[in-house]
Parts: C-alpha cells; sequence; structure tokens
C-alpha cells in the first residue's frame, strides 16, 4: 500500500456496498460514516408517554431498550463512488405518516449551497476554496404536519452535504496521514478517525477529528513537538496544494489536548491529536453500548438514539453553542447528556409503535432533552454511567454558592470529569438557549405548525457567541457583573472598546474561562426615554472574558442612548430573570 493512502481508504470502505465493508476493520479503525447510507431518518416513532412512567430525575435503572435498536431503512445501498449521491437516506421515510398533508417547509430550510461539493477526487485534489456551509432561511407558508417533514428534509440536507464532502475529507486525511507517518517515521502506529465521523453523528460543517497513535507509550511523546512537525511539513510546497487556497495550520499547545488545527477561513477542516486514547474509547463505548450503529455496518439502519444526537449536534452547531475551546461543554459531555433522557423515554416506546410512525419519536426525544434540562438548576450536579454500561443517573448538587453551577459529567470509561468549570456568564447563556429551544419545541407540539421546529435550528451570526482575541472596532454584548465569590451577579449591556489577551494566548478568540484578559468596556443602564426603552452610557468598566455572555446589536448612538431591537432585548430580560433565579436558587440550596 502506498504511503499515506491508508485513512484515504478507510473513508472509501463505506462509499461501496455493505457487503464489502464485513471484516474488513479493526474495531479502533472506525470509517467515516457517509452520513446517508445509514438510513438516517428511518428508524424513528412515536408513542404517548404517562409522566408516571418516567424515573425520578435522580436515577434510572433502565438500559436504552428499543432506542439502541437497528430498525431495517428503506434507503438505498451506499454510494457506488465517494462524493456521488444516490438516493437520499431519507427519501420514502415519511411515505404518507400524515395522509395527504403536503410540507411547505422547503423555504424554511438551511440550504445550503452544494455545487461547490460535488467535484470528483481528482478534482478535490487541486487547489481551491473548500466548501463553505452558506446558510439562509426564507419564511414559509404555514403548515401543520406537526414538524415531521422539515425534520425529515433537515435530515435529507445534511445527508446530501455531507456526502459531498467525501472527496474533500479523502484529500485532507490522506495529506495529514502522510504528514504523520514522515515526521514520526517507524514510531507511527496508525491513524484513528474519531469525533462525529467515526459516531454516524456527522453535520455540514463538522470538521475531521483523527489521532495519530504512535509506537512508542504516550508518556514517551513529546506530543506538541509531533504537531508541530506535521504541522511544518503540511505547510510546505509538497502538501499545501491539497488544502483550500489560504488554508492555516495552527498547533494549539494550551490546551488539555494538544490538537492540530487546520482551517479555512473559519471553518476547521481537520483537528489532529496524538495518543488521545481517551477519544479512541469514546468511540469504542458509543459503538458497544448500542447509541450508534455497529462497525463495520451490518444492515441499513441506524438506532433511533443516533438521530436524535444528530439533530442536537446541529442544534449545538445551528446556535453557535460554546465548544470546549471556547470554555463551554465538550460535545460528547452533551451526547452523554442526551443519552441519560433518552434512556428515561426508553420506556415510552414499543417497536410497533416505532416502525409505524417515524421521526415522532425524534421530536419526542428533543424535546424531553430540553425539558429536562431548562432550569437554572438543571445543569448542576453529577452525571454518572454504570462501567461497561449505558445505564445512568444524575444526582443533584448541593453546592451553595450563589449564580455557580457546578456540572459534573463523569467519562463512562475513565471517571474523569469531562465538562470543565462554567462560568455564571455561561452558564446562562446554555440555560437561555435551552429554555428558547424548549417553548418552540412546545408550540410545535401544541399547534403542529413546523415553522417553530424551523425556529429551534435557526442559524445565529456566525461570532455571536465568541469573544475575539483582538478588537479594531468597539462591539456591544452582554455580560455578567458580580457572581465572584458569594457575590450576586446581574446581566447589562456594555460597549467593549479593547481587548488586552493573556501575553501567551495564540488562538483568534477567548476562553470563557479566561479571567486575567482584560476588557476596556462601558456599561450602559436602561431608561425609559420618550416611551421608547433606551440605554444611556453610564461608567468605565474593566471586565473579563469570564464575564462575557454574548454579543447583540444595537442602533443609535452612545450620546442619545442605544436601542436593542425586540430579539435582542427579549434575550437580555430572560437572562436576567435567569440570573435573578439563579441567586434564589443559591439562597434556599443554602438553608
Amino acid at each position: 500500500m502506498a504511503v499515506g493512502t491508508a485513512a484515504n481508504e478507510r473513508i472509501e470502505h463505506h462509499a461501496v456496498e455493505k457487503d464489502r465493508n464485513q471484516g474488513l476493520l479493526q474495531p479502533q479503525e472506525l470509517p467515516v460514516k457517509a452520513c446517508g447510507e445509514e438510513g438516517v431518518a428511518s428508524t424513528w416513532a412515536r408513542s404517548e408517554c404517562k409522566k408516571e412512567d418516567v424515573p425520578k430525575e435522580s436515577e434510572r435503572n433502565v438500559d436504552l431498550g428499543y432506542l439502541s435498536e437497528s430498525v431495517i431503512s428503506t434507503a438505498s445501498p451506499a454510494m457506488s463512488e465517494a462524493g456521488e449521491s444516490g438516493e437520499s437516506s431519507n427519501s420514502s421515510v415519511m411515505q404518507d405518516v400524515h395522509g395527504s398533508v403536503e410540507c411547505h417547509s422547503h423555504g424554511l430550510m438551511p440550504f445550503a449551497d452544494l455545487a461547490g461539493t460535488r467535484r470528483s477526487a481528482s478534482e478535490a485534489s487541486h487547489k481551491a476554496r473548500a466548501p463553505q456551509v452558506e446558510l439562509a432561511s426564507a419564511l414559509a407558508p404555514p403548515c401543520s404536519c406537526g414538524g415531521l417533514q422539515y425534520l425529515q428534509e433537515m435530515l435529507t440536507y445534511m445527508d446530501g452535504y455531507c456526502q459531498g464532502m467525501r472527496p474533500w475529507q479523502q484529500q485532507w486525511v490522506s495529506l495529514v496521514e502522510t504528514a504523520c507517518r514522515t515526521a514520526l517515521d517507524t514510531d507511527f502506529k496508525e491513524m484513528v478517525l474519531v469525533g462525529s465521523l467515526a459516531l454516524a453523528l456527522e453535520t455540514p460543517g463538522s470538521d475531521v477529528d483523527l489521532v495519530c497513535v504512535t509506537n512508542s507509550p504516550a508518556h514517551q511523546v513529546d506530543a506538541v513537538s509531533v504537531l508541530r512537525k506535521v504541522r511544518d511539513i503540511l505547510v510546505s510546497d509538497s502538501h499545501s496544494t491539497g488544502f483550500p487556497e489560504g488554508f492555516t495550520a495552527l498547533v494549539i499547545d494550551d490546551a488539555r489536548i494538544p490538537i492540530l488545527s487546520v482551517t479555512s477561513g473559519s471553518q476547521v477542516l481537520v483537528d489532529l491529536a496524538v495518543n488521545s486514547h481517551h477519544s479512541i474509547q469514546h468511540v469504542s463505548w458509543f459503538h458497544n453500548v448500542g447509541a450508534v450503529p455497529p462497525n463495520p455496518p451490518t444492515v441499513v439502519s441506524v438506532p433511533v438514539l443516533t438521530v436524535t444526537l444528530r439533530c442536537l449536534k446541529w442544534w449545538l452547531r445551528m446556535r453557535r453553542i460554546p465548544r470546549m475551546k471556547d470554555g463551554s461543554l465538550p460535545t460528547v459531555a452533551w451526547m452523554l447528556l442526551a443519552m441519560h433522557v433518552c434512556a428515561e423515554q426508553s420506556g415510552c416506546f414499543s417497536p410497533e409503535l416505532l416502525s409505524e410512525n417515524p421521526l415522532a419519536a425524534v421530536l419526542a426525544l428533543l424535546s424531553a432533552f430540553f425539558q429536562r434540562y431548562t432550569t437554572v438548576s438543571g445543569l448542576d450536579g453529577k452525571l454518572q454511567f454504570e462501567k461497561g454500561s449505558s445505564v445512568s443517573t444524575f444526582q443533584q448538587s448541593f453546592q451553595k454558592r450563589p449564580c455557580h453551577a457546578e456540572l459534573v459529567v463523569l467519562d463512562p470509561e475513565s471517571d474523569i470529569n469531562l465538562a470543565p468549570p462554567m462560568s455564571p456568564a455561561t452558564h446562562i447563556l446554555l440555560v437561555h438557549e435551552l429554555l428558547r429551544a424548549r417553548s418552540l419545541l412546545k408550540n410545535v407540539m401544541s399547534t403542529g405548525q413546523c415553522q417553530h421546529l424551523h425556529s429551534v435550528f435557526q442559524p445565529v451570526p456566525e461570532f455571536v457567541n465568541s469573544l475575539p482575541a483582538s478588537a479594531s472596532d468597539s462591539f456591544d454584548a452582554l455580560v455578567v457583573l458580580g457572581g465572584n465569590g458569594d457575590s450576586s451577579c446581574t446581566v447589562e449591556l456594555v460597549r467593549i472598546h479593547s481587548i488586552q489577551k493573556m501575553p501567551w494566548w495564540q488562538a483568534p478568540f477567548l476562553a470563557r474561562w479566561d479571567m486575567q484578559s482584560r476588557l476596556e468596556a462601558h456599561t450602559f443602564s436602561e431608561q425609559q426615554v420618550a416611551g421608547r426603552c433606551t440605554f444611556v452610557q453610564t461608567k468605565a468598566i474593566t471586565l473579563a472574558p469570564w464575564n462575557f455572555i454574548c454579543r447583540v446589536e444595537t442602533t443609535g448612538d452612545e450620546k442619545k442612548g442605544l436601542v436593542l431591537d425586540d430579539e435582542a432585548m427579549h434575550c437580555m430580560k430572560s437572562m436576567q430573570a435567569l440570573a435573578s433565579e439563579m441567586q434564589g436558587w443559591a439562597a434556599i440550596k443554602s438553608r
């Protein structure tokens, strides 16, 4: 086999008929799964679940049950060639679920321009701009399909986009593997695919997560030095032609797990780690407990839980929920939180109902997830899975610090806490987004109007929840003031004028746990002027990224006052109410 082709062939394995996949791969050599070939939207149904059937919040003693069983799909076999789109996995799923009801949700879909993705592998090898996820939305006539048709179209869109990315991913993985072999020489052991592609949870914009495993024990390998060597090889003339024009390769060595991140514009293409065995173990665990399809897949099917997790992952992306590198929860923690809720609901579904009414079960599980974690104490406690099992318990925390939640999500394999400490500002943002989704899904269930489901996944501006490491212009933001130690906290509007990051910080954004970088800002207080709510400048203040919630758009000027639009004003009022509730909740717990 030619050098650098091993990982490429692993991607190609599932771009051929499924019988060629069987027995070809070892457990750790997980293929990139073409989302469309798994029958993504073909395994769901719904039943009515009474509240008394659901276990108490603090405990659950049943496994995932039917939610982890594969159900035969209506999808055709996998693509015959990488990047060539076959029949969508969702094309025949919704066969007359609601009789003759025709959904007009097409205009509601967040479409992407797939023209750039329908290239052959040979075309992808030339230097070009990689396909970007270009999102747009438009209103459509009201539809009473209950959101099911919209959900089907959303999954179909994701399948098509992910299939179109195959040639690019093959090219990038091949280049990275070749660079690792060159950098390590005889110490190179294997390249392992991890993350969303290995778990069939890929969404448009998902990067390719790779782990380079060495023959030497991990403690004997300087991961940062290896990543820097790989970076230097990738940016050399002989390798750079395989990546998009203007790509960057950055070694992030101050993270808990150092990575080499290859990006094009704001889109991450590949994340590479060295000897990150926890990531490999996570993939194995999700496969072993049945949360994702078996590897290699033996039938063209997918567990209902996998689809629910994939929709949740799409929500995280579309709403720009801060990730671990931003100082928030890692994706795997969100997936485990969702698995706990889905398991609580597992008794509500029977095999017969799962086969009779697809997609509705996904909506039911998503609603249960957002319902479970939308109180200020919902993300305050410890989630733990039994060893080698999907059985889980969530124990509420009884800490007494106002405005602070202490979430612990234990790694199912190592018992390491996967959830980093969250600032009150980040906690408020997460609960606000969960509450927003819960309210919209409730409207879907009560009205049947799919535009409410569209709003759940409504994309937000790219950097709205991100804080840049430098700022040439002022911008407005919502921040938490107070909340240090045992002090109370409030949510206020500020205008940030300048940013002074820590000298050693390399990333283009600031982490939410950062209490050392400095943000010079002015606060604005709310006033009623001529019957209109405006915000007037009050005083100068120095903040830290730890205080940052999100950015907001304003109109007006500092002298006459700033004005928030209705959505931004609602956001601010909601977050202020959450901050007040956090203080009252902490006071009750301290008694």
